[in-house]
């Protein structure tokens, strides 16, 4: 059986169960997992991760405008972290 997850549902297969029991018998390449296993199996769980983005678009923005606006000040009043000698 081989199964490839959308990263939107997730992403980062880490451990393949075979009814109820860790299973060794398994091949793990990116997001794309192979797996053997008997006849008379009844479940296959695949328990990986989903990556939340820490920071969202909005912060990101914020952090942008906010070191856009350092630079316009320091530039426009001649404000500077080594001092001129």
């Amino acid at each position: 059986l081989t199964v490839t997850p959308s990263k939107t549902v997730q992403d980062g297969i880490f451990m393949v169960l075979v009814d109820g029991e860790e299973w060794d018998d398994v091949e793990i390449v990116a997001n794309k997992v192979t797996v053997m296993f008997p006849a008379g199996t009844e479940q296959i769980e695949i328990i990986g991760t989903f990556v939340v983005p820490e920071f969202g678009t909005i912060a990101a923005m914020i952090l942008a405008v906010a070191i856009i606006s350092i630079i316009a000040v320091s530039a426009k009043s001649r404000l500077s972290i080594m001092p001129r000698y």
